[in-house]
């Protein structure tokens, strides 16, 4: 995080893009887009950060991360600004 002003970051409305898997979280997931999903997740980015554009189908990975933030499996990091 970079900032030019006072330094007081506020969470704002606009929606996350990036992603982390937590790796401390484990859950059977029921849905078979979260599993697909998951599956490829652990595949690509075992334990960097991601955003759903790296995915080869953004809707079933959207479908699927519902359900993995659901359980907490997910961490988003979310936008931040400033005045």
């Amino acid at each position: 995080m970079l900032s030019t002003g006072e330094g007081k970051p506020k969470n704002s409305d606009q929606r996350t893009t990036l992603f982390k898997r937590a790796l401390d979280k484990v859950y059977n997931l029921r849905g078979k887009s979260a599993r697909v999903f998951f599956t490829e997740l652990n595949e690509k980015y075992p334990s960097m950060f991601f955003s759903l554009n790296g995915f080869s189908d953004e809707i079933t990975a959207k479908m699927g991360i519902k359900e993995c933030m659901e359980h907490d499996m997910i961490i988003p990091y979310p936008v931040m600004v400033e005045k």
